[in-house]
């Protein structure tokens, strides 16, 4: 709904028509400060002190001012407490979220965590020990390396969250191509499934940190891979239109259940069919450096027709030598 600030620029518009002044405003305030030429009226209001302040070149009745009083109070009345009512559910829900986010996050600590450090320490032991053959040490250092691997996304992802949900998010906005940061995230890409990259090559530039958009579509990218069957193609695409150039990432799997859509850029949220499946911060932090860059992600899914996630930025004004100022990701 409408701030209450709008509500009584709105009231005092009405105000003005309905009584021919020049101008009306009504204030919030405890004591009256007209301006030059402005008679106050104060307002029946019981959340507070409220003044009417009227000019132009009317004959005020008093009597007519009084019964506008007594209306207005009762406006104000109702938007101070629907303005209250919107607080207090803002304040709640931000509760809940930041409850939510504790558990999972000590979830994270006892479960996410330990795991790979269970395995490294584990194959560590092993090693130790020092029975075993050539081929199983081999094991054992690749299993450390890739739990390490495993452990040290974990926590940049959880470091990353935490800079998210706190707003220290500081993009380093410069001119960026998007055809150029999806194409170096699509070559990192697993090779279990192949890419069909049909991003045109022309896209307007935008002003966005580059390397926070690179992890936003490797994100996307290895979301697709995990979800798409066998040997199905990951589908890269996107155009500009309207003013906004935009990048869709789809999968081809089996799409997200209703009752789980409105989670998925929730922290943690793990619900797309497969338990346990990766940290579920991976989202979460999509849509904290999509939004922080000034863009917009958008989730389009239906049962057995895979999902999608388009992510979209405004045009801005091309520089005049694209070529000397683009952010080359490497």
């Amino acid at each position: 709904g409408e701030s209450i600030g709008a509500q009584l620029e709105s009231i005092g518009n009405r105000v003005a028509v309905a009584t021919a002044a020049g101008h009306a405003r009504v204030v919030l305030a405890s004591v009256p400060a007209a301006a030059p030429g402005e008679i106050t009226v104060p307002l029946h209001a019981r959340t507070g002190n409220a003044w009417l302040y009227l000019s132009g070149d009317v004959a005020w009745d008093p009597e007519a001012l009084e019964r506008v009083a007594e209306s207005l109070g009762r406006l104000i009345d109702v938007a101070v407490e629907r303005e209250r009512v919107s607080e207090r559910a803002a304040e709640s829900e931000a509760s809940r979220r930041a409850e939510v986010a504790k558990t999972a996050i000590l979830h994270a600590i006892s479960h996410d965590l330990r795991s790979p450090l269970t395995a490294i320490t584990t194959a560590g032991s092993a090693l130790a020990i020092g029975a075993v053959t050539d081929a199983e040490r081999a094991e054992l250092i690749e299993v450390i390396e890739s739990e390490s691997a495993r452990l040290a996304k974990l926590v940049d992802d959880l470091l990353d969250l935490s800079r998210i949900e706190s707003g220290a998010v500081s993009p380093q906005a410069d001119w960026c191509d998007l055809h150029d940061v999806v194409a170096s995230a699509a070559a990192h890409a697993s090779g279990e499934h192949p890419i069909e990259f049909e991003l045109p090559g022309d896209l307007p530039l935008v002003r966005a940190d580059a390397a926070q958009l690179e992890r936003v579509f490797s994100n996307l990218i290895e979301n697709a891979v995990k979800f798409s069957p066998a040997g199905a193609p990951v589908r890269i695409s996107g155009g500009s239109s309207s003013g906004r150039v935009a990048v869709r990432v789809a999968d081809r799997g089996t799409g997200i259940p209703r009752r789980y859509r409105a989670q998925v850029f929730e922290p943690f949220f793990r619900g797309r069919g497969q338990a346990g499946a990766g940290s579920g911060l991976g989202l979460a932090i999509c849509r904290g450096f999509v939004e922080a860059n000034g863009g917009r992600i958008v989730l389009q899914t239906g049962r057995d027709t895979g999902t999608s996630f388009t992510v979209s930025f405004p045009v801005a004004r091309q520089p005049a030598d694209a070529s000397d100022t683009v952010t080359v990701v490497t």
